[in-house]
């Protein structure tokens, strides 16, 4: 009897530690799931910080924009007024130019030479559009170290695009506000392409009693072309012939232009971060434009072609 069941345990036990091993690896791969699904909802709160902090502090600084072989430096204010952000921008370098952006318009007093530069930063600079990206689907938000930005400490966040169609990004926030210090834009393959900086900044409570108002949030519109995964169009204009259609995923952008034509001709252009499409089919000329990757274009153009 007892042979029998020494017997039957040694045919058990093969079968008990493979049981086991599956178990221990269950065990580490929901460890690891939810130590990951941790990192990830603090990420996501520290974006969600974003917005609060433009909207509580005014800040003074220079910012240096680089972007392909061009380096820009600028001297950033930022104001919160009747509860809605002013920003203002002088260049440090090159052409003397500068830029207000209010109320969600940039106004400019630039000489001969041109605003590219700084008008995307002013653009761009309120940083607001990164507020919402934890919920974005097509971004996954993730911590990575902490580090020093103008002297500051700062949290790193990494923004990777979940397919190829888009851009990642890499935050620099700042630990005691939440005020981005530093974005840096990479392309589908990981490089690096275009950053924003700031070397100096001054941060203090605004003195703005006023509600915050935040500019609202547009809403999907419906598009008469095929759209591109995950891109909604949330705005057109007409300008003469021409029709211009925007399109976004809520973090990265393009526009369509769509106007009569009787040439033939295709054309490609880029400029640091922004890439540029254009086809001529004799009857109709398409040009896509933005700051996402080429490929992202190339399907806008496909979709609008066969339309």
């Amino acid at each position: 009897m007892n042979v029998r069941i020494l017997l039957l345990f040694a045919g058990l036990l093969p079968c008990a530690a493979a049981s086991a091993a599956d178990d221990d690896r269950s065990w580490l791969d929901s460890s690891r799931e939810w130590v990951q699904g941790l990192w990830q909802n603090e990420a996501e709160q520290w974006l969600e910080r974003i917005n609060p902090a433009l909207m509580a502090y005014d800040y003074t600084g220079i910012l240096v924009f680089a972007h392909g072989n061009n380096m820009e430096s600028l001297l950033v204010e930022h104001r919160v007024q009747g509860g809605r952000e002013s920003l203002r921008m002088q260049t440090l370098s090159g052409s003397p130019r500068e830029l207000i952006k209010r109320n969600g318009r940039i106004s400019s007093n630039a000489v001969a030479g041109g605003t590219n530069g700084a008008a995307f930063v002013a653009e761009q600079g309120t940083f607001s559009r990164f507020a919402d990206a934890g919920g974005n689907k097509w971004y996954k938000a993730t911590l990575g170290e902490k580090t020093r930005v103008a002297g500051r400490p700062a949290q790193v966040l990494n923004l990777r695009a979940e397919d190829m169609l888009r851009y990642s990004y890499r935050l620099w926030l700042d630990e005691q506000t939440g005020l981005p210090l530093r974005v840096l834009t990479l392309d589908e393959n990981g490089v690096a392409i275009e950053q924003m900086a700031f070397t100096q900044i001054q941060i203090k409570p605004t003195a703005d009693t006023a509600e915050p108002v935040l500019p609202a949030k547009r809403k999907a519109l419906q598009s008469p072309f095929k759209e591109v995964r995950g891109f909604k169009l949330l705005a057109s204009q007409k300008s003469g012939k021409s029709t211009q259609y925007l399109y976004s995923d809520g973090l990265s952008s393009f526009s369509l232009y769509v106007e009569p034509s009787t040439a033939r001709e295709k054309g490609r252009m880029r400029q640091a971060s922004i890439n540029g499409l254009m086809v001529d089919n004799g009857d109709t000329r398409f040009v896509a434009m933005g700051k996402v990757p080429v490929a992202t274009l190339q399907q806008a153009l496909s979709a609008a072609e066969q339309q």
